[in-house]
């Protein structure tokens, strides 16, 4: 049975999206520095860029195959990343920017036998390292 993790969205994300919203306000208002073919190409550009922002939020995906293996899927314009449980040396959790003893932003880091790291933001962390422990665990007792 594949098990799925949903990806969390962090601050950092809105705050892009608020940005870009925010330069594409510009080029609608600010037309006429700019020529009218040239703004609407910059804003369709920046709409564009917004699409694949919230693309990405909303359809970023951790799967845990019955196969051994997490794939790691970000949205429909990035290719998917196929990682065997057995290449996984280790998993650390990161927290990042700290209030007082709360961390702003927390992520995992999977870090493979060949020394590569992929860094990962699924909603529940610890579930997600415990799918992947018990995973491993039963592929070794089976053999």
């Amino acid at each position: 049975m594949n098990r799925q993790f949903q990806a969390k969205i962090s601050i950092k994300h809105y705050a892009l999206l608020a940005v870009l919203l925010s330069v594409a306000i510009y080029f609608v208002w600010h037309t006429e520095m700019l020529s009218y073919q040239g703004c609407g190409i910059l804003m369709a550009a920046v709409l564009l860029l917004m699409v694949i922002v919230i693309e990405r939020m909303i359809h970023t995906t951790y799967t845990i195959t019955s196969s051994n293996t997490l794939i790691i899927r970000q949205g429909r314009f990035s290719k998917e990343k196929a990682i065997q449980l057995d290449d996984i040396d280790r998993i650390d959790q990161i927290k990042r920017y700290r209030i007082g003893n709360k961390p702003l932003h927390t992520y995992l880091a999977i870090v493979l036998k060949n020394n590569t790291e992929y860094y990962i933001t699924p909603r529940n962390e610890e579930d997600f390292i415990k799918c992947i422990i018990q995973k491993k665990k039963k592929k070794e007792t089976d053999e």
